[in-house]
């Protein structure tokens, strides 16, 4: 009986504990850690999730840009820092991928990190020139394999991006030998492809976008799981014969460093997906191309994980590696 009495003493203290420390940290800002440049893709989603944020917490949350490695930099810096809600990584895609390629990045998602949960999704395209013969991603396949041609190059922003596995996993499922041509970026990439230095390539809509809209470039797939409310016409990769049920999604989450108190999380958790509600939100990430694709942090995890076979799969097919 007394130790049932001390374990229930002991449990409301610690409940009691968590509730005064998130008191008293109330009027401090949050940071949202960010491991990309201000002004990209990434940041533009950061600050519209921080803003809302920032209402249904009472406290202000500043995004901190620390940029490098891959999103790695910034990993590294919520992990050193406290355990205590002051600091929430936005991460995604990188946070799971980067570490499978690349032996520097000290990261496990699973164990260094607790997900408050999943803000976006950005759908990646594969795209060709407007004046291309091929109108759907089956017909681009049906030719490749007819000619035998070899040389067919796709470009995408990077070894080891999610753009190159997207044309890694094509060329796995498809059985073709299309040759990825690794830019700096996709502003590039769009520019060489309308002028058809490059035969096709792999970006993020955002990027695509302006070139699909004045007709010099269209759209033969979407890796999401959902098509794109942009882009309605287009299939999405699951729809095409031989990739049934496959998504390969760029996506986005917010998480904390492990240890952090389940009331905090639980907290963060509840803020964010009324943030993410929020329509005025909604539009200003839709008209960047993104979308808002919601999930509480147990849910993300969910997700995750058979996203990160699929990652570990394409990766070992192609033998793609990063230092």
């Amino acid at each position: 009986m007394k130790s049932r009495l001390f374990d229930t003493v002991a449990g409301l203290l610690a409940g009691l504990l968590v509730t005064v420390s998130a008191s008293a940290q109330s009027d401090k800002p949050v940071s949202l850690v960010v491991g990309y440049s201000a002004g990209g893709s990434a940041d533009f989603v950061a600050r519209v999730v921080g803003e809302e944020l920032s209402k249904r917490l009472g406290r202000q949350v500043v995004i901190e840009n620390d940029a490098g490695a891959s999103g790695m930099l910034a990993a590294q810096k919520v992990m050193s820092g406290p355990s205590d809600g002051s600091v929430i990584y936005m991460g995604g895609t990188d946070s799971v991928l980067v570490p499978m390629i690349n032996p520097k990045a000290k990261l496990d998602w699973e164990k260094d990190l607790v997900p408050i949960g999943r803000t976006t999704t950005v759908p990646m395209i594969f795209v060709v020139p407007s004046d291309s013969p091929y109108a759907t991603l089956s017909d681009m396949v049906r030719a490749l394999k007819k000619s035998g041609k070899d040389n067919f190059a796709y470009a995408v922003p990077g070894i080891g991006t999610m753009q190159h596995l997207y044309g890694s996993l094509i060329n796995k499922r498809a059985n073709l030998q299309m040759v990825h041509v690794p830019y700096r970026g996709g502003a590039q990439i769009a520019t060489d492809l309308v002028g058809h230095q490059i035969d096709a390539a792999v970006l993020v809509l955002s990027t695509a976008m302006p070139f699909l809209k004045d007709g010099s470039i269209k759209a033969l797939s979407v890796s999401d799981a959902v098509r794109s409310p942009q882009l309605p016409n287009v299939k999405r990769i699951g729809e095409e014969e031989g990739f049934q049920g496959t998504a390969l999604p760029l996506w986005q989450g917010l998480f904390l460093k492990a240890g952090t108190p389940p009331a905090i999380v639980s907290a963060y958790e509840k803020a964010l997906l009324e943030a993410l509600g929020s329509p005025e939100a909604r539009v200003k990430l839709a008209e960047a191309g993104v979308t808002v694709a919601p999930m509480k942090g147990q849910e993300m995890k969910a997700f995750i994980k058979p996203q990160a076979d699929l990652y570990r799969d394409i990766v070992r097919a192609a033998k793609i590696t990063m230092d």
